[in-house]
């Protein structure tokens, strides 16, 4: 009789590529739902995240429309730079001037005779110093007294708002240098030396402890005729001329002249006349209108492409069919066409500005002849259809914050996404431990099967040699 045939060791049963094919068949169809849903949710919240991104950028955009800033802006023209700088703000009335530098602010410096070096004993006594409204004194005592001791004493005195002592050693000798606090006449020096008196009785042999020097040769008395101390450099203010009217300052900046214009002048040229002209910066407007088209078509165009669905290759945008992305563009469509209330009628909307909507793609073109003209003679009007509360800029904030912000209709779908994304790696986790255990039983039921069908193989051989004996 034919006897029993296995294969291999044993039964000849491989029990190990059994098992693997029975837990992958077993796997496979709940593995791919799960894998396919976790890729289309991975995908769909990077899409929101990318959009949102562009919603802030295109948001930023907004921001500068909505400040009356962007349509207030001013431009200062100068003649000649080298001679006065010039900037002008928000409230800067446009308008063309005339003026001429005449001087420029000086801070004073005062300096001292020379003296033989700077440990050279000047005198003892008391300096009592005014530096604009300011007074202030320094005890120099005996032992104290050099050009250095000085120069020290005046520079760590209580009261002093800014008086510099310092010492330059010249071909002449040592000299004490001050430096008032600050350009300007209203800034000048003055100093007072009190000298110690010597003793009223005279005591041969000993020393009197009077003045050991004439520190009044640190006198200085604005307008004297005999200073010991020297005139440096002036303390004066800058002075200009405006159409005809002349203006000081004690530093070379003037901030009051005209409102809202800031002049500094660098260089003084008395009588050559420099022309100042304010205008509106119309070239800061355009640039804040162009970033905003520019936001805006990229959102567009995001939305375009997430949203899209290719029939010839059968590829779907990543939103594509989902009600956000729809909702939204349709809602900035909305607000692109919506003329403003309370605007000047032919004034009231984007497509008046010269800026209109693409009907197939949904992106703005921008009329920059029309642009141009309609800044040039009616940046009021334009300001009040951007800016303000009640502006287009704030009406597409709102919407777009109904969207992007953290309490958004985008986060809200993404807190969802991201649930479900956890969601399915816990069945990711419980499928791995079924499927395990799946394994460890698979293996011990074709063990058993393998030592049963290797016993029946034995008992077979056995069966087949006795018949043989009988034969």
């Amino acid at each position: 009789m034919a006897g029993l045939t296995t294969n291999g060791l044993g039964s000849g049963l491989d029990v190990n590529s059994l098992v693997t094919q029975l837990v992958q068949a077993e796997r496979a169809p709940a593995d791919s739902r799960i894998s396919a849903r976790s890729t289309k949710v991975q995908s769909r919240l990077s899409a929101y995240g990318g959009l949102r991104a562009t919603i802030a950028e295109f948001q930023d955009t907004l921001k500068k429309l909505q400040s009356e800033t962007a349509f207030k802006s001013r431009t200062a023209q100068v003649s000649n730079d080298t001679l006065v700088k010039a900037s002008a703000g928000t409230t800067a009335s446009t308008g063309l001037y005339n003026l001429s530098v005449e001087a420029l602010a000086s801070t004073q410096k005062l300096a001292s005779p020379a003296f033989t070096t700077a440990t050279t004993s000047v005198g003892t006594g008391r300096l009592d110093i005014s530096a604009g409204t300011v007074n202030f004194s320094v005890d120099i005592a005996a032992g104290s007294d050099s050009l250095t001791n000085i120069r020290d004493a005046i520079n760590s005195a209580t009261g002093n708002p800014g008086v510099r002592a310092t010492i330059v050693n010249a071909s002449t000798g040592s000299h004490l240098v001050l430096t008032a606090a600050g350009s300007g006449s209203a800034q000048g020096i003055s100093i007072n030396a009190v000298t110690t008196p010597p003793p009223a009785i005279f005591i041969p042999g000993v020393t009197p402890p009077g003045d050991t020097g004439d520190l009044s040769q640190l006198n200085y008395a604005p307008g004297g005729s005999s200073n010991p101390m020297q005139v440096q450099t002036p303390a004066a203010d800058a002075r200009i001329l405006l159409d005809g009217f002349t203006l000081t300052s004690p530093t070379n900046t003037f901030s009051t002249a005209i409102d809202g214009v800031t002049l500094v002048v660098a260089k003084s040229s008395p009588g050559e006349k420099v022309t100042l002209n304010i205008n509106e910066d119309r070239g800061s407007t355009r640039q804040a209108i162009d970033q905003f088209v520019a936001g805006y078509n990229k959102l567009q165009t995001q939305l375009n492409t997430l949203t899209a669905y290719n029939p010839t290759t059968q590829v779907a945008g990543q939103l594509q069919g989902d009600a956000v992305a729809q909702r939204l563009a349709s809602v900035l469509k909305s607000e692109i066409n919506t003329a403003l209330a309370g605007a000047s009628l032919d004034l009231d909307s984007l497509a008046e500005l010269g800026i209109s909507s693409q009907a197939k793609t949904g992106t703005l073109t921008v009329n920059a002849t029309r642009l141009d003209a309609v800044l040039a003679t009616r940046m009021t009007e334009v300001a009040t259809l951007f800016s303000g509360s009640s502006g287009l800029a704030a009406r597409f904030g709102q919407v777009l914050d109904g969207y992007a912000s953290t309490t958004g209709v985008i986060e809200g779908r993404s807190s969802s996404l991201r649930s479900e994304a956890k969601a399915l790696s816990a069945q990711k986790q419980a499928l791995d431990t079924r499927m395990t255990a799946l394994d460890a039983r698979y293996r011990k039921q074709f063990t058993a099967l393998d030592s049963l069908l290797s016993g029946f193989a034995n008992t077979s051989s056995f069966l087949t040699q006795q018949l043989a004996k009988l034969s």
